[in-house]
């Protein structure tokens, strides 16, 4: 049953968030999505300084590697800085 409506929901989220609890939710999102079950979704959200690391990412690229925890990613690129005031 289709219940989307083709319309782009969005959502902000206050307060910092795990990242690994983000990132299933947004995995569970676009099942639903495929589903058909649930509209898009913008999310406005703020994780606590980490790095996500990217498929092309070496681990001698980070200068502390010890500084923000490091979450593998399946995207492309290298290593991208994720922290509070950015949404």
């Amino acid at each position: 049953m289709r219940t989307n409506t083709g319309r782009v929901e969005w959502r902000t989220t206050y307060g910092l968030q795990d990242y690994a609890q983000s990132v299933a939710m947004m995995e569970a999102r676009v099942t639903a999505i495929r589903q058909e079950k649930v509209d898009e979704l913008v999310w406005l959200v703020e994780h606590p300084p980490l790095y996500t690391a990217g498929t092309s990412a070496q681990p001698t690229d980070l200068l502390d590697h010890d500084r923000f925890p490091v979450h593998e990613t399946g995207r492309g690129g290298q290593y991208t800085y994720h922290g509070p005031g950015q949404r």
